[in-house]
């Protein structure tokens, strides 16, 4: 057995990823359920034989100095993969996400079509936010997708890994790896800002100093869009506070109230029918009340302004009722991912006596 048949494996079933723990059978993910495989519990040896020939010299390098690397692996003919090699319990581990070989669009991951006009922005900062695994990596490269066939720019990624290639179509598209091509996401985003880009897309914003750069970056005329590990759109905002000393936040409300465009939050949900899952989308974007709230420091409030829905804004729980009326998901999946259950539980009652 080698890596490639288990990824043969996982791509033919459909699964999203792949899961090797010593003690344990490979495991992937189906539709959002984790099942084993008729294998035998992998042991150190076995797994270092899966993982090893993947790796080249520096990741070997990295993954025995900072414990864990990530990196991305192509299987002709099959898909793209990123992968994440780590240490538990002293042992090697690794997951697996299978990338689909298309870059998606807007339009296939289900997203509003509101992502559509945020895309499109010409400056200031867009948040794409959720939990490891619901999707933002996707849902960023729809965006860069649409821009690339509808804009003509210059567009500078800085992905650790690179998961989906964008092949330049109106726009000029130059994608840097953390790693391969540069050493940190900050040091690659101020080498960005001397290379004439229009937009730049930073994987991640991870600490103060690249979250301050990307603000400069914004605030200077360009659009940037990054993620942030927050699950929604009110919380993304105070996250982003807290990255910063007390003595500098005065002047980061300022900044942010100015520069920060739009927060996409989102979840998965499995479909009705078990077959699949489907984004739950809220939107956040700037208008002269959210700009006053965050000035303000009132980043708690948010939700009052998006659930009046101006301007393609739409809460969670206003989405998940959406798609329950729709018959897209069940009614215990919209209570299980409602950030007020009780309320959404309220909108359902009144949606079905509507189709009565």
């Amino acid at each position: 057995m080698n890596l490639d048949t288990l990824l043969a494996a996982m791509a033919e079933h459909q699964a999203s990823d792949l899961h090797l723990q010593v003690g344990s059978p490979p495991m992937v993910r189906l539709n959002g359920k984790l099942v084993a495989l008729q294998l035998d519990p992998l042991t150190d040896e076995s797994l270092t034989q899966l993982v090893e020939p993947i790796l080249d010299d520096g990741q070997k390098e990295r993954f025995e100095e900072d414990r864990a690397v990530d990196l991305s692996y192509a299987v002709e003919g099959l898909a793209r993969f990123r992968v994440a090699v780590f240490h538990e319990k002293s042992h090697p581990a690794a997951t697996i996400r299978r990338i689909t070989s298309d870059v998606p669009t807007v339009e296939s991951l289900n997203l509003p079509p509101v992502v559509e006009e945020i895309a499109l922005i010409e400056r200031g900062l867009v948040l794409v936010t959720g939990t490891t695994g619901s999707g933002k990596s996707s849902t960023l490269a729809a965006m860069m997708n649409y821009l690339n066939h509808n804009r003509s720019n210059r567009i500078i990624t800085i992905e650790d890994p690179i998961e989906f290639v964008h092949e330049p179509k109106k726009s000029l598209v130059a994608q840097r790896e953390v790693g391969p091509d540069a050493s940190s996401f900050l040091a690659s985003l101020r080498e960005a800002l001397r290379q004439d880009p229009d937009v730049i897309l930073i994987g991640e914003l991870r600490d103060h100093t690249t979250m301050a750069t990307a603000l400069q970056a914004a605030d200077t005329g360009h659009a940037v869009y990054s993620t942030v590990h927050t699950t929604t759109a009110a919380q993304t905002v105070q996250r982003l506070i807290a990255l910063f000393p007390p003595a500098e936040r005065d002047l980061l409300l300022v900044q942010l109230a100015t520069n920060l465009e739009a927060v996409i939050s989102q979840r998965l949900a499995r479909t009705v029918d078990g077959k699949g899952r489907v984004p739950v989308v809220e939107v956040l974007r700037s208008n002269s009340a959210v700009r006053k709230f965050i000035h303000e420091g009132r980043a708690a409030d948010l939700n009052e302004i998006i659930e009046h829905r101006e301007n393609g804004m739409q809460t969670f729980d206003q989405h998940l009722l959406e798609l329950y009326t729709a018959k897209t998901i069940s009614g215990t999946e919209a209570l299980r991912l409602a950030s007020n259950p009780e309320a959404v539980s309220m909108g359902m009652r009144s949606a079905r006596f509507k189709m009565v």
